[in-house]
């Protein structure tokens, strides 16, 4: 998620983007002066005109981004606890308009820039990332509120930016420089969306449930359609948990399963290109097993998308199945690192390694019984994080390492029973995933 600086952030992409624009067209040189592309409101940006010909470009609305309403949760428990850091998400609309005293340059800079912001019609991380965050020789020399926009975090936003035109009528636009109180320049709308804007602070996060329901049934869907090509219809994780772990065996079901060339792939967001794997052997046409290798350097904790790959007969097209959700849970290495208390602040660090690795871009997070805190990001893929706790009390908790919302294992869901004749025993938390703050 993005700071409170990302506003700001997403005007000077826009701005960046203008003045390169202009660069690589050359139109300083069409018009026969300097062009120039400013930030400011419409009404103190005419002063800058008689030093040649300029845009402007200005947020003048903000706007709440619909598409995420349903993510606006309750942030408190009925304790007053912060349950979760709400995001703000926004939509931004900016006017860009052409500042000139001479004849014809107001169109010539208008189509200019409508014709940039038209071929690019969004910022990819890489460009958020080089926009924003420049090299340290660089860096020194830029104005205070230009070195502050490194820490936006748009870069590393679950949603990229994405630049549309709003045309507007001319009562709107005569509305709008009525209300700058400024003389009338030739303009165009613009609107980015989605700017998701959320604190990086301590949240609780509840255990999870044991069982659903007295009898523990999820609820169950039969498809029946038919179809030709490759079909998964359940996955089956071990032990009845909701995720598989690094060497962890996936049962896959479903239909014309079977092959040659057939093949499993894994895509998660996280990594560049998915990962294939071939099944084990024995597979039939409607159950396939894949044993997920321990190497924490080649995957990510995480949602995946699995799907299956196979040819009906040897050079017969290569049919995909759909795509099916998998979770890989991450695996804390029990004890941690270091676990130390800090004074005066009475704060807790938590040094711990886990496998696989996570990447540029994961959100990492500790959770001791219910108090939660964030690894800070990181630049290449690792093995280990440190999390820092304010306020918690000594004693033993139960941890839980998540991973972009897929947390570690903590609950035992499948026990034998006591001795024979006994039902199996219900779930339990498991012991050995407990970690003591001192005091």
């Amino acid at each position: 998620m993005s700071t409170a600086l990302a506003i700001a952030g997403v005007t000077q992409l826009l701005r960046d983007l203008l003045n390169d624009g202009l660069v690589d067209n050359d139109v300083g040189a069409a018009i026969g002066t300097n062009v120039s592309v400013h930030a400011r409101d419409p009404d103190r940006v005419l002063e800058l005109a008689d030093d040649g010909s300029l845009l402007n470009v200005f947020l003048y609305n903000v706007d709440n981004q619909g598409n995420w309403a349903n993510q606006i949760l309750p942030t408190r428990t009925p304790q007053g606890f912060r349950d979760r850091n709400t995001p703000l998400t926004l939509d931004l609309y900016y006017l860009v308009s052409a500042i000139t005293s001479e004849d014809l340059h107001h169109d010539i800079l208008l189509g200019y820039a409508m014709q940039i912001l038209h071929e690019h019609p969004g910022f990819d991380r890489a460009e958020i990332q080089a926009g924003l965050n420049p090299s340290p020789a660089v860096a020194g020399s830029l104005p205070p509120a230009l070195q502050a926009l490194a820490q936006t975090g748009l870069a590393d936003q679950i949603e990229q930016l994405v630049i549309s035109p709003v045309y507007l009528s001319p009562e709107e636009m005569s509305k709008l420089w009525t209300s700058f109180q400024a003389t009338y320049r030739s303009s165009m709308a613009y609107r980015v969306s989605s700017v998701i804007i959320e604190r990086d602070v301590p949240a609780r996060s509840a255990l999870p449930v044991l069982t659903i329901g007295s009898d523990n049934r999820g609820a169950q869907v039969t498809p029946g359609l038919d179809i030709a090509m490759p079909r998964i219809v359940s996955l089956s994780l071990p032990d009845g948990q909701p995720s598989a772990r690094p060497g962890d065996v996936i049962v896959l079901r479903g239909q014309r399963l079977s092959g040659t060339d057939v093949s499993v792939q894994f895509d998660n967001p996280a990594l560049a290109t998915p990962i294939s794997l071939p099944p084990d052997p024995g597979g039939t046409s409607t159950a396939q097993t894949v044993t997920l290798p321990d190497v924490p350097a080649s995957w990510a904790p995480g949602l995946y998308q699995v799907s299956l790959s196979a040819r009906s007969a040897p050079g017969e097209p290569l049919y995909r199945s759909n795509a099916a959700a998998f979770q890989l849970a991450p695996i804390a290495s029990l004890p941690p690192t270091s676990v130390a208390r800090v004074v005066p602040d009475d704060l807790v660090e938590v040094a711990l390694d886990f496998r696989p690795h996570v990447w540029p871009g994961q959100r990492v997070e500790l959770i001791l019984g219910g108090h939660l805190a964030t690894a800070e990001p990181r630049t290449a893929a690792t093995g280990s994080a440190t999390f820092t706790f304010p306020d918690i009390p000594a004693g033993g908790y139960p941890l839980r390492l998540r991973v972009d919302g897929v947390e570690s294992w903590l609950v035992l869901r499948e026990l034998p029973p006591v001795g024979p004749g006994f039902e199996p025993r219900r779930p339990e938390y498991d012991p050995t995933q407990t970690l003591t703050v001192p005091a």
